[in-house]
């Protein structure tokens, strides 16, 4: 395909960064263009849900939903797959793919709009996106809109804490897994440039659309810049990323990747997702799961339901691999198998 497809996205958005970055990596043709008031006209021409990001392909199609457009891009360009050659292995990554976007999200919007370094911060970029074009031509009300604007987002973004679950009994439990899984990607990275071997796996964009937007953000990207050297030089390496070798066998991986599946995703997350999952079937207004002893408890909303559906994908996907030997001997190690089953 000769014509470029384009991504309305925002730096701020961890999906679409998530998806230019996959982009890049596939030398997909493409132009990038921030969704802001100038390109509001033609992003409402094709975005069915007021979210970032929107591709809009060649034929005029508009896709949203990274994980789906990047499953149907793989099928159409077969160069630099993102999916390591053993099956069991590209399982592993995928399930890691699903942590990031629904687990490491919680901590990228917990610590930009808990603290208020982060949230001046965010506030002062979002409001770039939203200033009208003409105000830009008179700096005096440039600067009255900015003020009011960034008020305005903090205050809407800090009552919106609760969609990702981060209240005063949480926020604890939030920080300390982001900070047991940044130790244990440190380690992991040590000797490799990418967390499945020497090129990027779908696990690489999904985890690195949350972490370079916490590492944008004061409070977290002075945690990483100055204890998490190896993570650092990865999340740079992420912007463009290239294939520098081959995926690694899961024996090579298993050492240290091992500990992150067992501590984050088998004590932390499913445990949360599968709480989660029954709160929303039962209709339950809050939800109460013991995560690592101690009770996680907050208010289920509609936000919550599409995590229901996500999981449902990656299910659907579980089951339709023919032999799975191997991958249950890794979940079972995990102690994820019965998420599964």
């Amino acid at each position: 395909m000769s014509e470029q497809y384009l991504i309305y996205g925002a730096e701020l958005s961890p999906y679409s960064v998530k998806i230019r970055a996959y982009f890049r990596y596939k030398e997909i043709p493409h132009k990038w263009i921030i969704r802001d008031q100038k390109s509001n006209v033609e992003y409402k021409k094709f975005a069915k849900l007021p979210i970032v990001p929107l591709v809009v392909t060649p034929e005029k199609t508009g896709l949203q939903d990274s994980t789906p457009i990047i499953k149907l891009l793989e099928h159409e360009y077969q160069n630099n797959s993102v999916s390591p050659p053993e099956t069991h292995t590209a399982f592993v990554a995928r399930i890691l793919e699903e942590y990031a976007d629904e687990w490491l999200n919680k901590a990228m919007f917990h610590y930009r709009w808990r603290y208020e370094d982060d949230q001046m911060s965010a506030s002062e970029r979002f409001v770039e996106l939203m200033i009208p074009v003409w105000a830009n031509k008179i700096p005096l009300l440039n600067r009255v809109l900015k003020r009011k604007f960034a008020a305005t987002v903090r205050k809407r973004m800090i009552a919106r804490l609760w969609v990702v679950g981060s209240n005063k009994s949480t926020e604890t439990q939030i920080e300390q897994s982001l900070n047991v899984f940044l130790n244990l990607s440190e380690q992991h990275l040590q000797d490799r440039p990418y967390f499945f071997g020497f090129r990027p796996s779908i696990a690489d964009f999904g985890i690195w659309g949350q972490v370079y937007n916490m590492w944008t953000d004061p409070t977290v990207g002075q945690i990483i810049e100055s204890s998490h050297p190896e993570t650092l030089k990865w999340i740079k390496r992420m912007l463009h990323p290239k294939p520098e070798g081959e995926f690694e066998p899961w024996e090579s991986l298993e050492a240290t990747l091992m500990p992150i599946l067992k501590q984050e995703l088998a004590d932390v997350f499913m445990p949360w997702l599968e709480a989660n999952n029954k709160a929303l079937a039962t209709g339950e207004k809050e939800l109460s799961v013991k995560i690592k002893g101690k009770d996680f408890t907050h208010s289920v909303g509609s936000p919550q339901k599409y995590h229901a559906k996500s999981f449902a994908m990656l299910l659907e996907e579980y089951n339709d691999i023919p032999d799975k030997t191997k991958l249950d001997a890794v979940l079972q190690e995990a102690g994820l198998i019965n998420y599964f089953k």
